[in-house]
């Protein structure tokens, strides 16, 4: 027998595929998320992520950037891609992390982090994004297909 106190499991909240709360009918497709149907999310396995940083600030030469943003692709234990102009660059990559709080809080550091190592200038987060593959995926229909990974170009 445990003696150990247990942990009040907190309240989850399951959507009926009408749309309204229901506490026993999952959303269709449930049982593909780690876990499994009547799982919480995350319960301990990591989810896929789909995050998109954007950092802007003052202008800086073209080629000055180019070659910084390759350097922090390269730098990076995941692939990404990267879109800029002189004043703004936005990087997309995918993530594994237990929840969207640890995916979005490894994107808001990325830029700081490698600052230095890879001659980044000095610019601040100004936009985040963190969605699960099953958002990206309903958005399929409307979002061009990403390019090629590791890719840095200009807008």
């Amino acid at each position: 027998m445990d003696d150990s106190p247990r942990q009040p499991q907190p309240p989850r909240l399951v959507l009926a595929p009408g749309g309204g709360e229901g506490g026993d009918a999952p959303l269709p497709g449930l049982e593909e998320l780690p876990g499994g149907a009547g799982q919480p999310w995350g319960a301990g396995e990591p989810l896929l992520w789909h995050v998109s940083v954007t950092f802007a600030g003052p202008r800086v030469p073209r080629q000055q950037l180019h070659a910084a943003l390759v350097r922090l692709v390269e730098a990076q234990p995941f692939p990404a891609t990267v879109r800029y102009n002189d004043e703004r660059a936005e990087i997309s990559y995918w993530d594994e992390a237990e929840d969207v709080d640890d995916a979005a809080a490894l994107g808001l550091r990325m830029w700081a982090e490698n600052r230095r190592a890879a001659d980044l200038p000095g610019w601040r987060a100004v936009g985040i994004e963190v969605v699960d593959r099953e958002t990206l995926r309903a958005r399929g229909e409307r979002t061009p297909p990403p390019a090629a990974l590791g890719d840095v170009r200009p807008w």
